[in-house]
């Protein structure tokens, strides 16, 4: 297996396929793996990308430009970047199916079941499923998935994004491009592949349970109106919405973190982030909640979200044995991070060049990310980070 990232500033489509096949000048790709902002036409750049390079492509839009890291070069918020695995002993497949929202889990299914006829193995489970989704239905198309390959394989990924929750978000596969589409990559890599699921956010001393909610719809905590009480054990951060608006800035360094996982070292919590207070008195969220659940109230800092994603891959690598070298990295870092840290985003991108320099990294500024805690379950959660590392044969 051999890997290797590439990316382009430019604002025309042309160009910026131009440069990255540059970049990737004799190297013949199994798989693209692709982030590209929402000034591009989806359907456009796949069709472009696949007659230049012949070859399996997924991919998303990215909040602002994805980032890409190639040898001592790096970009921040690139218009176009891509992943580029060459494994011909491998096995791929890519599958789509646009999302029914009546019927989500079948729309799931369809679309996998095409990844897996596609990729000639589809009689055994893959190493990992890399899912890019339409915001939204996350949880049921998970289940969705699950329901035809169980709860072991782990499922990684995230939900396009566009620049300010208009809807512009757009998926790829070689074979279409819609902003409804469901696009499922399966992964039957020659070598190992390890990876890791987290956040930036440390548990608080307030603690609050779900009294009342509608999947994403959260009404009341300990029996109070949920803004209310949001409000008070965050440090009035969202006074001035308390009637109804948007609370996604002010609630980036205050989520609610559900505990999934713990051990005597560590404990691992699954995010979700307050979008809307309704004019009714209730918090919309990016991931589901239910009636019961413990939530914590979050802390989060700039510098914590600026070093994360470092952690973050240090966690995947660390998981690889000792003769096992990394090849290439894709990665996820919520979009919401991301806007919370803007003007520091080259320190975040730096920061992961100067650990591993020399290491190809691909990274998604993603809308909901998906994820496989230690414990062994894929969930939908909100502002976290994840990395899939490839390893060299």
């Amino acid at each position: 297996m051999d890997v290797r990232a590439a990316s382009s500033d430019a604002l025309t489509l042309d160009e910026a396929v131009d440069e990255v096949a540059q970049q990737l000048h004799g190297f013949a790709p199994t798989v693209l793996v692709v982030g590209f902002s929402t000034g591009f036409s989806g359907e456009a750049l796949a069709t472009e990308l696949e007659r230049r390079f012949r070859c399996i492509i997924a991919g998303c839009t990215s909040c602002r430009g994805a980032f890409s890291i190639s040898g001592s070069a790096s970009a921040a918020q690139a218009s176009l970047s891509l992943l580029a695995i060459q494994d011909p002993e491998g096995n791929y497949g890519v599958g789509q199916y646009k999302l029914n929202p009546d019927d989500v889990m079948s729309s799931a299914r369809n679309a996998l079941d095409m990844a897996l006829y596609a990729s000639g193995r589809g009689y055994e489970s893959p190493a990992v499923i890399w899912c890019m989704l339409p915001p939204g239905e996350e949880e049921r198309i998970i289940a969705g998935f699950q329901s035809i390959v169980g709860e072991k394989v782990p499922i990684l990924g995230g939900s396009s994004a566009d620049n300010d929750v208009s809807g512009q978000w757009q998926q790829i596969s070689t074979l279409t491009a819609d902003s409804s589409q469901i696009v499922v990559l399966v992964l039957y890599p020659s070598s190992p592949l390890s990876y890791a699921f987290s956040s930036g956010y440390q548990p608080g001393a307030n603690k609050v349970t779900v009294t009342k909610c509608n999947g994403r719809l959260l009404e009341e905590l300990n029996h109070v109106s949920a803004p209310l009480l949001y409000n008070q054990l965050t440090q009035n951060a969202i006074e001035t919405r308390l009637q109804g608006g948007d609370i996604l800035s002010a609630s980036t360094l205050f989520p609610l973190g559900r505990l999934v996982s713990s051990s005597s070292h560590y404990e691992e919590y699954l995010l979700s982030h307050p979008h809307m207070v309704t004019p009714d008195g209730a918090i919309t969220l990016f991931s589901e909640v239910a009636e019961g659940e413990e939530l914590t109230i979050m802390a989060g800092s700039r510098d914590s979200l600026i070093h994360r994603a470092e952690r973050v891959l240090g966690s995947a690598v660390e998981l690889l044995d000792d003769n096992v070298q990394p090849a290439g990295v894709l990665m996820i870092y919520c979009a919401g991070c991301m806007l919370a840290i803007d003007d520091d985003l080259e320190d975040m991108v730096d920061g992961l060049r100067e650990c591993y320099p020399g290491l190809p990294i691909m990274g998604l500024y993603t809308f909901g990310e998906q994820g496989c805690f230690m414990d062994g379950k894929s969930r939908h959660g909100n502002l976290m980070i994840s990395a899939l590392v490839f390893t060299k044969c």
